[in-house]
């Protein structure tokens, strides 16, 4: 560490745009280590060797739907609401944008906002959208003077966006308000909200959605060898298989048949649908009850869950009884953490794994050239940031302070749009991680983004083992790639180091 008196000489003697450009004019190193876009990624440790029996939901975990089911069902909540809720003719020509909105992402009710939050409920900045237009920060200190979100607060009706279905629903609702903002210019976001709430969830629960689905079956699903494989490699290594799924019958039976072939139901041990998760994790008052040849419930008591038949309703402690699975030997899969995840892993002892289809995006933009050089230039300014105050005084160390806050601010922007949303990474704000990833990581032991990832990893021998992270009071170098840099020699090259060493 350099005295007080040759720092304030090297920071008397850099000019403003010495410091501006230091870092950009030096080529940041590129990490040769890129991460996997079908990798499997651990939370908590996680033996298979101990797993005996591993259950599936079926939308988006074992049915990964292609993207036109989204621009679908965002056209069939508009023409419900111009035919059954009487809104304007000229609401058909609005289109699904799915640019926009991200998962994990929260929307005020009353307010027709938008915003990203982190793991701490504090509101990301970058991320508040008025409709979908990005607000300003004082428009942000006029909404949320505090800036974080309460949740339970009274008079406080905000939500998160966690299932994928959700995305069209919440798409239909910006594009609607904007649309009425420009014409009529008196619609209240919660009104609007809750007609479009109402029809979704007739689309849903009435069936419509699911025939359109059977009816199109393959251009919503493909052929899924890989995941016949691994159905056949799970059972060859003594593991038992079933689907618990709040979806009926018939339809998961057209998904399966379309991915599997016509013999499906033989993979799996015990097969349960229309089981309302997150209910049947914690409502016992509800028994199962068992589907006819015509796919009619039956009246008869059930007192044990046979392979072939199919089971509707019903709750886990019968579950539990009927199979004699020993809970902390199952292992479940799913894509929506609250219905799936949440319940299993937190009151039951079962083990749990997250399908979380963004992240094989979120890997393939974290490879990039481009996206690594501006997380290097962030990590390289939040170590200037730190440092400066640390060995030079306030009264010299402010003009820096000022100037890397501000390009921080622009790279961070910079960084933002290189996102396939609006609203960037739903794992992380710019130095902490979103509420989405802080319930990821305590609901779900593993995640990866396609369920035939998990085809690489025996069943019968693989530890999934977390890396062990350091915590902010413990000894940790700044990066992976200041890492590389220093393996490299780079670290020789930055001069804005020479002063603090």
């Amino acid at each position: 560490v350099v005295s007080t008196q040759s720092t304030e000489a090297v920071v008397s003697t850099q000019s403003t745009g010495e410091h501006h450009s230091l870092i950009h004019q030096t080529p940041p190193p590129i990490s040769t280590n890129k991460l996997n876009p079908n990798g499997v990624f651990t939370n908590s440790e996680l033996r298979l060797a101990d797993i005996d029996v591993i259950g599936f939901d079926y939308d988006y975990t074992l049915a990964p739907y292609a993207r036109a089911l989204e621009h679908k069902i965002f056209e069939m909540i508009i023409d419900r609401l111009v035919t059954l809720r009487h809104y304007p003719d000229a609401l058909r020509s609005l289109c699904y944008d799915p640019s926009f909105l991200a998962r994990g992402v929260h929307y005020d009710i009353d307010k027709g906002i938008f915003l990203k939050v982190d793991a701490y409920h504090r509101i990301s900045p970058e991320t508040l959208h008025e409709r979908k237009q990005r607000a300003s920060p004082s428009r942000l200190d006029a909404l949320y003077p505090s800036r974080r979100l309460f949740f339970g607060k009274p008079g406080q009706n905000v939500r998160q966006n966690i299932d994928i279905f959700e995305l069209p629903q919440l798409a239909a609702w910006c594009s609607v308000l904007e649309y009425l903002d420009s014409t009529a210019g008196d619609a209240h976001p919660a009104i609007v909200f809750e007609d479009i709430n109402k029809v979704t969830y007739d689309l849903h629960v009435g069936g419509t959605l699911h025939q359109h689905i059977i009816s199109n079956i393959g251009l919503y699903l493909n052929e899924n060898p890989d995941l016949g494989s691994l159905l056949d490699m799970l059972r060859e290594s003594g593991k038992q298989l079933f689907i618990l799924t709040n979806s009926p019958y018939l339809f998961i039976d057209a998904g399966m048949k379309q991915m599997l072939g016509a013999h499906w139901m033989e993979l799996f041990d015990v097969i349960i649908c229309l089981a309302r998760k997150p209910a049947f994790f914690s409502d016992r008052r509800r028994p199962f009850r068992r589907l006819s040849s015509n796919n009619q419930p039956t009246f008869g008591q059930v007192n044990k869950l046979v392979k072939g038949e199919v089971y509707c309703e019903g709750n886990v402690k019968e579950l539990h009884n009927f199979t004699q699975w020993n809970p902390t030997k199952i292992l479940y899969f799913g894509d929506q953490m609250m219905a799936d995840l949440a319940e299993p892993v937190l009151n039951q002892g079962w083990h749990t794994g997250a399908i979380i289809r963004e992240l094989k995006e979120e890997l393939e933009l974290l490879n990039s050239e481009k996206c690594q050089q501006s997380m290097f230039i962030l990590n390289e300014l939040n170590f200037l940031i730190n440092d400066v105050q640390r060995f030079i005084p306030h009264h010299l160390a402010i003009h820096y302070l000022e100037l890397w806050s501000a390009e921080r601010k622009r790279v961070r922007a910079k960084l933002l749009d290189q996102h396939p949303t609006s609203f960037g990474s739903i794992f992380r704000t710019h130095l902490t991680p979103t509420l989405f990833y802080r319930r990821l990581s305590r609901f779900a032991e593993i995640y990866t983004s396609d369920l035939t990832n998990l085809a690489h990893f025996s069943p019968a021998h693989y530890r999934f083992t977390p890396t062990r992270q350091d915590l902010p009071h413990e000894l940790h170098c700044h990066s992976q790639l200041d890492i590389c840099a220093a393996k490299c020699s780079w670290k020789e090259q930055r001069p804005w180091d020479k002063r603090l060493s």
